[in-house]
């Protein structure tokens, strides 16, 4: 049996993992619900409020999508108000894509929704568990980010050189 061939501990570990991420994607589909919006319509928002405004291709590469699924997804945004999208005034065969207002808005509403609730989480917590817990995650992060494949990578260089 492949369990069996797993140190306990990363069974454990595994077990967590997917505990922690089906109740953040359940928050998170529960918010895209409540905003009318599709998880890909949300992820995407999401997204471009972190790493501010993209060339539609870049976009697209970013989410994995095709460059015509991404431009799907951006007009049901920008039908919404939620997104800006607009020509490179440098090269007009380049789409930009932003939040609106709107979009702007809504993120830091669903961004504040979200760190209350973390915090909400956090407060059931001592100092030393919290302690231990970020000191744990951090750990995990640093090992799991070193170890990512060259698509990770490229995707992080594409938004350094565009954000530069």
């Amino acid at each position: 049996m492949i369990d069996e061939e797993y140190p306990s501990y990363i069974r454990e570990l595994e077990h967590l993992l997917i505990s922690l991420f089906r109740s953040m994607k359940e928050q998170h589909v529960q918010d895209a619900a409540e905003l009318k919006l599709s998880m890909p319509q949300f992820v995407c928002l999401w997204v471009i409020s972190r790493m501010g405004k993209f060339k539609m291709s870049d976009l697209a590469i970013y989410l994995a999508l095709s460059y015509a699924s991404a431009t799907n997804l951006i007009n049901r945004l920008v039908d919404s108000g939620l997104v800006n999208r607009y020509d490179d005034p440098d090269d007009r065969r380049v789409v930009i894509v932003e939040l609106s207002d709107k979009g702007k808005e809504i993120t830091s509403l669903i961004r504040q929704k979200h760190l209350k609730r973390l915090m909400e989480n956090c407060e059931k917590l001592s100092q030393d568990e919290k302690d231990s817990m970020l000191k744990g995650l951090s750990t995990l992060t640093n090992v799991v980010v070193r170890k990512e494949d060259s698509t990770v990578d490229k995707k992080c260089r594409i938004m350094e050189e565009f954000l530069e």
